[in-house]
């Protein structure tokens, strides 16, 4: 490990803060000595969310190494894994912290942290019940989109058509086409996806209904009073690619819609088989359920709770052609 000069006052009182942390996360009663990789694991959250400021001492504090921050931010915007194109455009920040180790080991923890955290903090005292306060306009910190910036050209899809007819429709055009979809979608996800497959493997081929309609990734929530269904926003589609070769060739998932980019086998199999992947808007979930969906009925395998089969009716519900059976992708020049 490299020397470092002891910090001032305020460093120290860092690195007593960071300490504190991981202890809360560490047994009331921990064991005599204890393994690296459960003390490098515990370290993790608080380094994730608060803890920036570590610059290490002679004696192994834990330090940033702010060369290897570089770097793999570097490397997470080259890579090309994941949704989102794997970091090119929104993996914002790295922290990489270094923890003294035996010389014959090098436990690595890795922390993901999304925009929003995805946590809120809260204490109970005796003076009441008290929760941090978050952002409640984060809107104000995006770009306005207007309709005119959008295409003014929707063409409305009657999904109660054969699958020829639709797909026949959808090659007339080209990508970043606004599409304004009415009629039967089928809903399946991960599990699903999985079931399915269990299916091709036994020889027994795809349903009907995968053949029928148009595949949407995603899984509701619950239902309120008063409403056809819960929030059913779209789901990341990047986790079903693997599929969606096989279940072309076998007739099925001919047209799917979920929401972000996909790989590059994905577009190879729309063009090999003539099909579609159609992108829909991430985020208002609970719009599209309250505005745009007004059925929703469990098709198979209810055991399975928001991850069964559904049937729901949809009515003007918004997508756009995002790969084509032509082999175009609407964000290819988002990759190169």
């Amino acid at each position: 490990m490299p020397q470092f000069q002891a910090g001032a006052k305020q460093r120290t009182g860092l690195h007593e803060a960071y300490e504190r942390e991981v202890r809360q996360h560490q047994p009331a009663h921990p064991p005599t000595g204890g393994q690296p990789e459960e003390g490098q694991a515990s370290g993790v959250p608080p380094v994730l969310q608060r803890l920036w400021g570590l610059n290490g001492n002679a004696y192994g504090r834990a330090f940033r190494d702010l060369a290897w921050e570089d770097k793999i931010l570097a490397m997470s915007r080259q890579l090309g894994i994941g949704a989102q194109f794997g970091g090119k455009y929104f993996c914002h920040d790295v922290r990489v912290i270094r923890l003294p180790r035996h010389g014959a080991s090098c436990p690595v923890g890795v922390g993901v942290s999304c925009s929003a955290d995805r946590q809120v903090l809260g204490k109970i005292t005796g003076e009441g019940v008290f929760m941090e306060a978050l952002e409640r306009n984060p809107g104000q910190y995006l770009p306005e989109v207007t309709e005119d910036k959008l295409s003014s050209d929707v063409v409305k899809v009657d999904l109660n058509r054969p699958m020829a007819q639709v797909l026949a429709q959808l090659s007339s055009f080209p990508i970043r086409t606004r599409l304004s979809l009415s009629g039967t979608l089928v809903v399946a996800r991960d599990i699903a996806h999985a079931k399915l497959q269990e299916r091709l493997a036994a020889g027994q081929g795809l349903p009907q209904y995968a053949k029928d309609h148009i595949i949407y990734y995603a899984g509701p929530a619950k239902t309120p009073e008063g409403y056809a269904s819960g929030s059913f926003g779209p789901t990341t589609a990047g986790r079903m690619d693997s599929y969606v070769d096989q279940f072309m060739a076998a007739g099925g998932s001919m047209v799917t819609l979920a929401k972000g980019n996909r790989s590059k086998a994905v577009t190879t199999a729309c063009k090999k088989h003539k099909g579609f992947y159609l992108g829909s808007i991430g985020g208002p979930a609970a719009i599209l359920a309250q505005n745009c969906i007004k059925k929703v009925e469990v098709l198979e395998y209810p055991e399975l709770g928001m991850e069964a089969v559904w049937r729901i009716e949809v009515e003007d519900f918004p997508a756009f052609i995002v790969v084509d059976d032509k082999g175009n992708d609407f964000f290819q020049a988002w990759q190169t």
